[in-house]
């Protein structure tokens, strides 16, 4: 059994992380991976403002993405460019395949808690 804090695991870019599973993302937000194994991967995502993991949609082959929002506000944006603002207590939910973007809403610095599940968790863009 594993236990961990969101809210403690979660560092932003200018809280300096040093975990040795934070890492700098594109776009400048901070990825604290806390599992990572053969069939799923949980990471804690921190968007200040402006932070993106890159203006383009992208998709994960052969994982679902599920996001739940713990502080701020995000916007998710699906594979139509629909986007939907999303508060603390949110759930968004990308299905295997699916082009996708979230990042932080305009005005607001986002604390989101990310599960991938499935083998193939890397990251696809459009032609």
């Amino acid at each position: 059994m594993e236990v961990f804090n969101v809210k403690e695991v979660g560092k932003f870019s200018d809280q300096n992380p040093d975990q040795p599973y934070s890492e700098k993302a594109e776009g400048g937000y901070i990825r604290n991976r806390v599992v990572s194994n053969d069939k799923c991967s949980v990471t804690i995502a921190c968007f200040r403002d402006g932070e993106t993991p890159g203006e383009d949609l992208h998709s994960h082959p052969g994982a679902v993405e599920i996001y739940y929002v713990v502080e701020g506000e995000c916007l998710g944006i699906d594979s139509q460019r629909n986007e939907q603002r999303c508060g603390p207590g949110s759930v968004v939910y990308f299905d295997a395949g699916e082009p996708h973007n979230i990042h932080s809403a305009p005005g607001s610095d986002a604390l989101v808690y990310r599960v991938q599940i499935g083998a193939d968790r890397s990251v696809k863009r459009p032609a």
